[in-house]
């Protein structure tokens, strides 16, 4: 006997809206719908207007991802003007972005393992994403919104003090994601329930053109920081971390990885901020004409900003592509052929975010 069963909107394994329509065999999903939308705010028009405040409108698009959504639209803005950042500029994005991607991973990866009834080591990774909000706020002045990037550059320097301060955040950092990391790794549970459960071939990721840590736990090795590297990405090599399992163990496992490799990351940049001159901002004579797009490597995937200017403050055309929606088309296949106990687990291993989906 099948039977429907509305799957959300509101779900406690998600932080922010979406309804599965699911089809139930017994307890065995045969078919389910995704909706999306309750979020829907319509911001791509209101980047209809002046080209520098739009900065900090970009941060608005996703509170988790706010230094990559607002880096994109600046480079993307940048291209139309012809304008080329500071290096010193370029090194403090690349600083924060890393900063960035280390706390949303250990958000993602602590929500999966509550998914999984883990509360203590949901708590744990939750305490160690404390400390790296504590360092945007001595950088930035805030915890989410950092209001840091503009065209043309930044407006905030990070002095020797600071730089001293980060280095030493990263070696706490990287005991603690050491410490994380075992736990995992170690437990048998988690790997029981994890291993073999929402499984995605390389090559359903590759026809899916799915993104970030869901295209690299199916050993698709795609980084734009590799493929199309910008900022400091240009100098320093990224390698792609990639898993082959395919399932939620191997996207859990990319986002470990790469905490290590964030860390790993900033500790090369801090070093250029010595040699680097003072100027964090370059003036343009010039005002956004032409078409530009730029793409990021955001913690879910890639993060795509089109921006269409014509010669005035006002911007004629934004369109932002994010990871989540690029990623939303891979959650319906995994689901079909499910356990509906599976249901939340799997859909929360692509670490979705909402409000970048429905924008």
């Amino acid at each position: 006997m099948r039977t429907v069963v509305q799957f959300g909107p509101q779900h406690p394994v998600w932080i922010e809206p979406l309804r599965l329509k699911l089809t139930l065999d017994g307890e065995v999903v045969k078919d389910a719908e995704l909706e999306a939308g309750y979020v829907h705010r319509g911001l791509e028009k209101k980047f209809e207007w002046d080209y520098n405040k739009a900065a900090y409108l970009s941060e608005r698009v996703c509170a988790i991802c706010t230094q990559h959504h607002s880096t994109c639209y600046c480079l993307a803005v940048e291209g139309t003007m012809g304008l080329e950042v500071p290096r010193r500029a370029a090194i403090i994005r690349t600083i924060m972005l890393e900063l960035e991607r280390l706390h949303s991973h250990l958000l993602a990866i602590g929500l999966t393992l509550e998914a999984i009834g883990f509360e203590n080591l949901f708590m744990q990774s939750f305490k160690d994403r404390e400390l790296v909000l504590d360092v945007f706020e001595r950088t930035t002045g805030n915890r989410v919104l950092h209001g840091i990037n503009i065209v043309g550059g930044v407006t905030r320097n990070i002095g020797p003090e600071m730089a001293k301060e980060i280095s030493s955040f990263c070696d706490v950092m990287e005991k603690r994601c050491h410490d994380l990391e075992k736990m995992v790794v170690n437990s048998y549970t988690i790997r029981q329930r994890m291993q073999g459960v929402g499984v995605m071939s390389q090559k359903m990721a590759e026809d899916l053109c799915v993104v970030g840590p869901v295209a690299r736990g199916s050993n698709v090795p795609y980084d734009v920081r590799a493929v199309a590297p910008y900022l400091l990405y240009k100098e320093i090599k990224v390698t792609p971390v990639v898993e082959k399992g395919g399932d939620c163990w191997a996207r859990t496992m990319v986002r470990v990885r790469e905490l290590f490799q964030s860390i790993d990351i900033i500790r090369q940049c801090l070093p250029l901020l010595d040699g680097a001159p003072d100027e964090l901002f370059a003036k343009s004579r010039s005002m956004p004409d032409g078409e530009n797009f730029a793409r990021v490597e955001a913690p879910r995937g890639e993060l795509f900003y089109f921006v269409r200017g014509k010669k005035s403050k006002e911007l004629d055309r934004v369109k932002i592509r994010t990871s989540t929606y690029a990623n939303g088309i891979g959650i319906v296949p995994l689901i079909k052929g499910a356990q509906l106990a599976d249901v939340g687990f799997i859909t929360i291993t692509f670490d979705p975010c909402i409000e970048c989906f429905d924008r």
